[in-house]
């Protein structure tokens, strides 16, 4: 367990983070308070170089909890170190752009490999990944892990957006990608990312999974699924949804974040009673949902008309 910092939440913080959230967000301010305390000393031990503004780096965290639940439990749930760090690349922070191609730029490879590409088009991928991710475009959209939210690891997000867009490409030239099924590609994360308990829950309950996402995915409201399909499989830019809309990109950022927390509720719901599952065995289901969700998405979205 983080220990708190010796010192409390100043107003003026609160204040910032508060502000930022939607206007129909609910909260327990004495509850809130200690979250966001947890969450700064996080910050403040994981990456302090790139904590240039607390204030600043709460309203980002505000913009991108999905207001499902009450947001000191969202913030609770938070993945502060990789978020600040999403965010430094974001920036165009040097350190926080060379940590990423260091540490996490190898899962692109790790996708292209599961999708049997060559060495050519694992190249090609990688660099496609790192300029959709990292790179500012020149009409000034900003770059894709700016969209990153915390709710899930960092190294999972990465791995899906190099899995889905290898799909893509794999699409786009008429090849059938080698994982055939959304349950392998489920299987499909890295091993490295998983201890043996979870790499047993994913080989055991992928069925559950797959038939409780599709069901959980079928619930969703007509524009939050339109909304997934839009961002995961035509990969429109938040700011192009948005004109869709005619909403900010931030709404349509706390749409899609809803969405992903509605999908995480409503599947783990559907297994633990499905399964009968134990007490201790919850834990281990939500980190499968929580590492399924993206890789879920790409195949159970598409292919198929939006809702209507």
């Amino acid at each position: 367990m983080t220990s708190l910092p010796s010192e409390t939440l100043s107003s003026p913080l609160l204040s910032e983070f508060v502000g930022a959230l939607a206007d129909d967000a609910e909260y327990d301010e004495a509850r809130l308070r200690v979250a966001i305390e947890v969450l700064l000393a996080e910050a403040r031990r994981a990456h302090p170089a790139l904590l240039d503004s607390e204030a600043e780096f709460l309203r980002y965290v505000a913009t991108r909890l999905p207001g499902f639940r009450p947001a000191e439990q969202e913030v609770a749930a938070v993945h502060t170190a990789d978020l600040l760090l999403a965010r430094g690349c974001a920036l165009g922070v040097a350190t926080a752009v060379a940590s990423f191609e260091t540490d996490l730029l190898g899962l692109v490879s790790a996708a292209a490999r599961k999708l049997s590409m060559t060495s050519a088009q694992a190249d090609e991928l990688r660099q496609q990944v790192r300029m959709k991710l990292l790179v500012v475009r020149g009409d000034g959209i900003a770059s894709k892990i700016g969209n990153y939210a915390g709710t899930g690891a960092l190294r999972s997000w990465v791995y899906a957006t190099g899995l889905r867009t290898g799909l893509n490409e794999l699409r786009r030239i008429g090849r059938a990608p080698v994982p055939a099924g959304d349950e392998q590609l489920l299987v499909a994360m890295p091993d490295k990312n998983d201890d043996q308990q979870l790499q047993y829950m994913k080989e055991l309950y992928r069925s559950a999974f797959r038939d409780a996402f599709k069901n959980s995915i079928g619930e969703l409201e007509d524009r939050l699924a339109n909304v997934l399909r839009h961002y995961y499989l035509d990969e429109m830019t938040l700011e192009d949804i948005g004109s869709l809309y005619r909403v900010h990109k931030t709404t349509v950022m706390r749409w899609v974040n809803k969405a992903h927390a509605e999908l995480e509720v409503k599947t783990k719901s559907r297994m633990i009673a499905h399964l009968q599952l134990s007490a201790s065995e919850v834990e281990s289901v939500l980190r499968l949902i929580q590492s399924g969700i993206q890789l879920g998405l790409a195949s159970v979205l598409a292919p198929g008309e939006p809702k209507t």
